[in-house]
């Protein structure tokens, strides 16, 4: 009987707790009655096949309208909805048409755009959205472009010869540009073609400037691009044939620069002599070496780095030595390495410079060369720099140009990376072919003639074109 009373209990509280939770019935026929009379919510065809094409300065959007007859406007949003435009549709058959948009004044890089379409009546489509780039001055910058490897002035006949680097697949230029005046101060535009390499500059005077520019046209794109253009100035003419100097050394020995103000002489006989450059820019011994690196040890010999010389021996092993208590010592890399840390080096020519040597085979082939202080070879070991180096008489210039002479006499000046290898060529100078040698020690170059005469040069690699005939 408990058990009945219990169980009669429960659902009689279930029952009232339901019907307190249920709306009554005429709740229910009200919140019907509120969804019925709203109007079933209908949306405009939307924008289809969005497209961007990036512009400078501006993008191309391209899209799709469907057929629906009720579009009479596409609105087009960006910079998150705070900015927009409106396009009308001007229907031109009842099917899906295309429509498109050019956008300008957009900053450079990447914008969201949102497109919606809608009518008069208030009724609208759903979104669409596509991102659009538009290029600038950095995007210019940043493509593969062709670039100057060579100008050669001269001086004589007024003229300014340009080579470039080839085009390559995928570099998008189109052509190149050169702006310059001429001598009786007319601008010159002239157009170098994609296929063409090479250039010449009539009329051009000494110490003038032209502006070389690359014009891309991207296939994605819908513009033209031009890059900023780079100014070039020629060397201004100058007819100084250096100043005579005292100096005792001699045409056929071998110099090597040890610091802006310190050089090392290798005689004919063996000698090592190293000259101090003082006040006055007079040359005073400070060590002489008698017989230190005989030559019939050494075929070539200079100071390399950091108080170590290498030698060429004359068996084409190259040796890495240092001066101690007025004697020469091997450096080696353990205590059991052999003197030597190289072999087969029978290139003619040697050039030192810093934390690695050229070395210029007969056929004019050069690489560079990286030998560590502590006669071990560095990675890479070599590096190939040019496949002809045809010049008789070549130094380095402040670590960072090459200067060297060719049998015409012609002055050359060559930057180059911290590698070695060439960026650029310029000529500086004509009538050098009078001088033996060169050497170069701080900002000075000094020249040396057949009678052993030494000439002094305040020297400049790139400002200057050193007229000497």
């Amino acid at each position: 009987m408990k058990q009945s009373i219990k169980t009669l209990t429960l659902t009689t509280l279930a029952l009232v707790m339901l019907i307190g939770v249920l709306p009554s019935c005429d709740d229910m026929n009200d919140i019907q009655s509120e969804y019925a009379d709203r109007d079933e919510r209908v949306y405009l065809g939307k924008v289809d096949s969005l497209k961007a094409f990036p512009g400078f300065g501006r993008a191309k959007i391209t899209w799709y309208i469907t057929a629906d007859p009720k579009i009479e406007q596409t609105v087009i949003y960006w910079n998150e909805r705070t900015d927009s435009l409106v396009k009308n549709v001007s229907r031109t058959s009842s099917g899906v048409m295309k429509d498109s948009i050019i956008i300008e004044n957009l900053p450079e890089g990447s914008t969201l755009f949102e497109f919606r379409n809608m009518n008069s009546k208030g009724e609208y489509s759903l979104y669409t959205s596509v991102t659009a780039t538009s290029w600038g001055g950095g995007f210019a910058k940043g493509l593969r472009a062709r670039r100057l490897t060579s100008t050669i002035f001269n001086y004589q006949d007024s003229k300014f010869a340009l080579q470039f680097t080839p085009t390559a697949p995928g570099d998008s230029v189109i052509y190149s540009q050169v702006l310059y005046t001429d001598n009786e101060g007319v601008e010159k535009l002239l157009r170098i073609e994609r296929e063409v390499n090479d250039t010449v500059l009539t009329n051009f005077a000494d110490g003038g400037e032209f502006r070389f520019r690359n014009i891309f046209f991207l296939p994605q794109g819908m513009d033209t691009v031009y890059s900023d253009y780079q100014t070039i100035k020629a060397p201004k003419a100058v007819f100084d044939t250096g100043k005579k100097i005292d100096f005792p050394g001699s045409p056929f020995s071998r110099y090597s620069a040890a610091s802006d103000n310190l050089l090392y002489e290798w005689t004919q006989t063996g000698d090592l002599i190293l000259y101090e450059i003082g006040v006055g820019e007079s040359f005073s011994v400070l060590e002489t070496y008698a017989g230190l690196v005989p030559r019939t040890t050494y075929r070539d010999f200079f100071f390399y780095d950091d108080g170590k010389f290498i030698g060429i021996g004359v068996g084409n092993q190259v040796f890495m030595l240092e001066i101690e208590n007025y004697q020469l010592l091997f450096v080696k890399a353990t205590p059991t390495s052999g003197n030597y840390f190289g072999s087969g080096f029978s290139m003619p020519v040697f050039i030192p410079a810093r934390g690695f040597m050229y070395a210029i085979q007969a056929t004019g082939l050069m690489h560079s060369w990286f030998a560590n202080n502590n006669a071990t070879w560095g990675s890479p070991v070599s590096i190939k720099v040019a496949d002809k180096f045809a010049y008789k008489t070549v130094a380095l210039f402040s670590s960072n140009f090459l200067i060297a002479i060719d049998d015409d006499g012609g002055l050359w000046s060559i930057p180059i990376s911290s590698t070695g290898l060439f960026r650029g060529l310029s000529k500086i100078g004509s009538g050098w072919d009078r001088f033996l040698g060169i050497i170069t020690l701080g900002k000075k170059l000094y020249a040396v003639d057949a009678n052993g005469d030494f000439y002094e040069f305040d020297f400049n690699a790139t400002d200057y074109y050193w007229v000497l005939d």
